[in-house]
């Protein structure tokens, strides 16, 4: 059985962070999420159900930290799952429930790629809201948790789930923003730092998702037996990389927190294998001889 940990997943009510929170309950583990909505979407106080409702919801910005600092205290590891793909509706894609709403949004993204559309961000806005940037939501609330967690003497890690670089149609600062964020906690010396870089991540849950990892699967499918040579070609990282279930992307996430030896980058291939490894057993111990 691992160590009891209390952890606070940063982006727990996403995609990805509320299947961390999951797995981390059923881990026996002391979950916090912090997220600007608080609750999850459909949950209340009330019902939250099963395992949501041994997850501490608190509402703040994770680039106030006067917003979370009271929670901070006996926190273990921090997880950051905070992100975005564009700077427009791409999380009305992830998060569609239905066809309709997919289509919405993949119109809007496709609007801005082609140059038909403003850009924009996954929230609504008025003129006195600020702009949600690329650098503001993978760079700089990273770099603002990772300081109050190194004041935080009980916080032992920081997970980093960063991404791998697949869409040449996507803006380059998704990728430097998150390149500098990664630099910036390997900097720090106060906790063990570990980054992922997972691929495209789908589920059933997000039936927008599903057709992609279709088209990614076939083409690893294809390139497999000279993926070496396609993936220094245009888009071959998207061609050789495979989609992963968000679960196993939230499965590495909470083996990066149990195995205390572990660091660093982990792409999509060193996930895989992490998890395809039992952990190591602790040593016997040795008797002395007198």
């Amino acid at each position: 059985m691992s160590a009891a940990r209390k952890i606070l997943v940063v982006g727990g009510t996403g995609f990805l962070g509320l299947n961390v929170c999951k797995q981390a309950v059923w881990r026996g583990w002391e979950v916090i999420s912090l997220s600007r909505r608080g609750l999850p979407t459909g949950t209340t106080s009330n019902s939250q159900g099963e395992w949501k409702s041994e997850v501490q919801w608190v509402a703040g910005d994770s680039t106030e930290p006067d917003s979370y600092k009271e929670i901070l205290e006996g926190v273990t590891d921090v997880v950051h799952t905070v992100g975005i793909l564009m700077e427009n509706d791409y999380k009305k894609i992830v998060q569609a429930k239905s066809v309709t709403d997919a289509i919405d949004g993949v119109g809007s993204v496709f609007g801005q790629l082609l140059g038909m559309k403003d850009n924009g961000n996954p929230f609504k806005q008025d003129s006195t809201t600020p702009k949600v940037t690329y650098e503001m939501m993978n760079r700089d609330t990273a770099i603002s948790l990772a300081k109050a967690a190194a004041g935080t003497p009980s916080i032992q890690s920081y997970i980093y789930v960063s991404a791998t670089d697949l869409f040449p149609c996507i803006s380059p600062r998704y990728i430097t923003t998150k390149r500098e964020a990664e630099r910036y906690l390997f900097s720090r010396p106060e906790f063990r730092s570990v980054v992922l870089r997972p691929g495209f991540m789908y589920s059933d849950a997000r039936p927008a998702t599903l057709p992609l990892a279709g088209v990614i699967e076939a083409l690893n499918t294809v390139t497999g037996p000279c993926s070496r040579d396609v993936a220094s070609l245009p888009m071959g990282t998207l061609m050789t990389t495979p989609a992963l279930n968000v679960d196993r992307v939230a499965e590495a996430v909470i083996e990066s927190i149990a195995r205390p030896t572990l660091k660093g980058i982990l792409d999509v291939g060193d996930m895989e294998k992490l998890l395809s490894t039992p952990p190591p057993q602790p040593a016997a111990p040795v008797s002395a001889h007198v």
